[in-house]
């Protein structure tokens, strides 16, 4: 499987996922391939990340780390 962003600005990075894709590979991944990217895309803090519900998408601990980084981005609903 297969990882990755893209906005109208810029393309992110691709990332390939040997495993099962759980929460805490998931949460890996957004904090260190999306949350550098969106920094650099989005320096003024103001780049939307939208997901689908895949389970490891809505898992606590995911949501935890996006509400704690609310002022860098937010996460559309």
């Amino acid at each position: 499987m297969l990882w990755g962003t893209f906005s109208w600005a810029a393309l992110g990075p691709v990332v390939v996922v040997e495993q099962t894709m759980r929460a805490a590979n998931y949460l890996n991944i957004i904090a260190d391939q999306l949350h550098p990217n969106m920094a650099f895309v989005f320096p003024t803090g103001n780049g939307i990340f939208q997901q689908d519900n895949a389970k490891c998408h809505k898992a606590q601990i995911v949501l935890k780390w996006f509400k704690e980084h609310t002022d860098e981005f937010h996460l559309m609903s």
